[in-house]
């Protein structure tokens, strides 16, 4: 009895050392990045509660182990690693196929190496330990293997980071589609199977996978190729808008300068400086086109939502000033997600301050990077119509501020975004008659 026992534990030790050592190295794979030590413990955790679980509900009905067991496996890198959903469905789907490699190839070792059937070495107690053995070193081989490639193939890590969400699910369906029926053969046939069969298996895997990354790398330079085309344009856009500002200017140099003397002639100080004011915005129009730059916007989409807007707010002759001094491509927050935050509060804000009179209609964008906090700070300020009264507390809650104030529309689906990441932060503020949204993105 007490062998019986011994033997369930080290089986469960052993399948939990699979499980934590896959878990964190494939994900260090794709997502290049260490993990506390806090991580690491909980993911030991929830491996071994895995690997207790898959071994009570083992025999409920096919396949109910590698099941549960993939379950416990998303859990660990989506919520426990932190992984975005396209990485950790890659990583999973990565798992599940060399898991299902290396037991077959360490199961027919066994086969052939003690002359056992598949049924005794898996009723086995010492045979049993050394097939899970064989197959953490078929795994570390394989994972070190997939490191290399990535290292030394740029192509390949690129198509994994560019790829979106929908991509990701297509590959996991195929290569699932493609894996699992060979596993239930190998399975109902208790894993007798001929050399030449797992050979031609691991042929068609690859051929697949090859296929797969081919039309991906297709899929994502064609994408790549309509941004840049977008990216272009407004480019081309901006710069027309800066030729046009800085000829209006130079053409009008004389005639500024002539009214500008009339009116110190005649003394007539406040006209003056309404001249003055006028003149200023026009320059101020040139300067901040000069800010929507690629260089400063090194994020293709933080750059198309911030130039989109920034003409969509000139053609109703608001005010928008740009202060952007920190690297966009650092801000450790998804871009996308991003792009959709700025787009969310800077509609906001168009909104809001074009219901004032045209002297007071402004927008301010900040981007800096707070030494201090060692973090990020993002703050969309605008006037609004100060006779409303906003309630800070309540703006943020699904249809609450939508119906006093325009600037709470979207900020239920701004806050969701934001608590998607633990290192960042979102608070309202008003500030001299301006309402600012201030974003928080800590470095980790």
């Amino acid at each position: 009895m007490m062998e019986i026992i011994l033997n369930i534990i080290c089986k469960i030790l052993l399948q939990t050392t699979i499980c934590s050592y896959l878990t964190i190295s494939i994900s260090k794979i794709f997502d290049n990045k260490d993990y506390s030590k806090l991580q690491i413990i909980l993911t030991i955790i929830i491996s071994l509660i895995s690997a207790i679980s898959c071994d009570l509900v083992k025999g409920l009905f096919p396949l109910s182990n590698t099941i549960l067991g993939w379950i416990f496996w998303f859990i660990n890198v989506k919520f426990i690693l932190k992984l975005s959903y396209v990485k950790s469905i890659i990583s999973v789907t990565t798992s599940f196929i060399l898991t299902a490699i290396t037991e077959l190839i360490a199961m027919f070792i066994g086969i052939n190496l003690f002359s056992m059937s598949s049924e005794e070495i898996l009723n086995s107690n010492y045979e049993a330990c050394i097939i899970i053995i064989l197959q953490i070193i078929l795994l570390i081989i394989l994972t070190n293997i997939i490191k290399y490639i990535l290292k030394n193939y740029s192509n390949i890590k690129t198509i994994i980071k560019d790829m979106n969400f929908k991509q990701s699910i297509l590959i996991a369906i195929i290569l699932f589609s493609c894996t699992i029926p060979q596993l239930i053969i190998f399975l109902f046939n208790r894993y007798s199977y001929s050399w030449y069969f797992i050979i031609i298996n691991v042929i068609q895997i690859l051929i697949i996978c090859v296929v797969i990354f081919t039309y991906l790398k297709k899929s994502i330079e064609k994408e790549k190729a309509e941004n840049d085309l977008i990216t272009s344009e407004l480019h081309n856009k901006t710069m027309a808008g800066m030729v046009d500002g800085v000829r209006t200017l130079k053409h009008d140099y004389n005639n500024i300068m002539q009214s500008l003397n009339g009116y110190v002639v005649t003394k007539q100080y406040d006209k003056l400086q309404e001249h003055i004011n006028k003149v200023l915005k026009e320059c101020n129009i040139v300067n901040t086109l000069s800010v929507i730059d690629p260089k400063i916007f090194n994020e293709p989409a933080i750059y198309g939502i911030v130039g989109a807007k920034y003409f969509s707010a000139l053609g109703q002759d608001i005010t928008m000033e740009l202060d952007i001094v920190t690297n966009i491509a650092e801000i450790q927050f998804p871009m996308p997600e991003l792009s959709r935050i700025l787009g969310i509060l800077l509609d906001n804000a168009i909104e809001a301050t074009s219901k004032l009179e045209q002297d007071k209609q402004y927008i301010r964008l900040e981007m800096k990077f707070d030494n201090r906090k060692c973090a990020d700070v993002i703050r969309v300020i605008n006037t609004y119509d100060t006779s409303i009264d906003i309630n800070l507390d309540e703006i943020y809650k699904k249809g609450v501020s939508s119906k006093k104030v325009k600037s709470g529309i979207g900020l239920w689906e701004v806050k969701k975004l934001i608590a998607k990441v633990p290192s960042a932060q979102i608070y309202p503020t008003i500030e001299k008659d301006k309402f600012v949204q201030n974003i928080i993105i800590e470095k980790i």
